[in-house]
């Protein structure tokens, strides 16, 4: 499988596109509690591939729909990268 990009987010998601060097906290090293941007094309990508890691998810169409999950049903409280990412291991069940 090719590797998956944030230009292979789902197009039908509006994201920022801001330029955040690879060693930035929030999109490097292992999830922690720094502040998560579900709205930025980067660190959703970051928490899709880390998710995807632990998960062991790797058709791309599975990675797409980590992204949609993180969209349209991730909590408001989920405020930083653990919590989004307990989430999501939480509930990934349901979708």
């Amino acid at each position: 499988m090719k590797p998956f990009k944030v230009t292979d987010l789902p197009q039908t998601i509006k994201y920022q596109m801001t330029q955040i060097s690879s060693d930035d906290a929030r999109v490097s090293g292992t999830p922690d509690k720094t502040p998560f941007n579900r709205q930025e094309a980067s660190e959703v990508h970051y928490l899709i591939t880390r998710f995807a890691s632990l998960k062991r998810l790797k058709l791309k169409k599975s990675l797409v729909k980590v992204a949609e999950v993180i969209h349209n049903a991730l909590p408001e409280e989920a405020h930083t990268q653990v919590d989004a990412l307990k989430w999501l291991q939480t509930n990934w069940h349901k979708f």
